[in-house]
């Protein structure tokens, strides 16, 4: 997956689980602290967080700050914010030089 999304401008991925929960629920979805470690890892410009579960949605914005707290320890660049529904994203077309 770092390779697949290395240097890529928007990453939009599902954060399933708080680091507690995940701990609960190991089945195959992603623990918020996952996401965050890959778009680092891969250069990520900007991380788009969401989650499925209409239950858990008001969670979004504590998961964001969490994530954004991590970003902040590692030292790296990284945007992150919860993908909202409605929201249009305008993307630049890069020329190669």
């Amino acid at each position: 997956m770092v390779e697949f999304l290395q240097g890529c401008d928007l990453a939009i991925m599902d954060t399933q689980y708080t680091e507690e929960e995940y701990a609960k629920h190991i089945v195959g979805a992603t623990a918020q602290w996952q996401v965050v470690s890959l778009a680092l890892d891969a250069n990520v410009a900007k991380l788009l967080l969401f989650h499925h579960d209409r239950i858990m949605r008001p969670m979004i914005d504590k998961m964001v700050e969490h994530a954004r707290a991590l970003v902040a320890k590692s030292g790296k660049p990284l945007e992150v914010e919860a993908a909202r529904e409605g929201a249009e994203i305008v993307l630049e077309a890069k020329v190669a030089a």
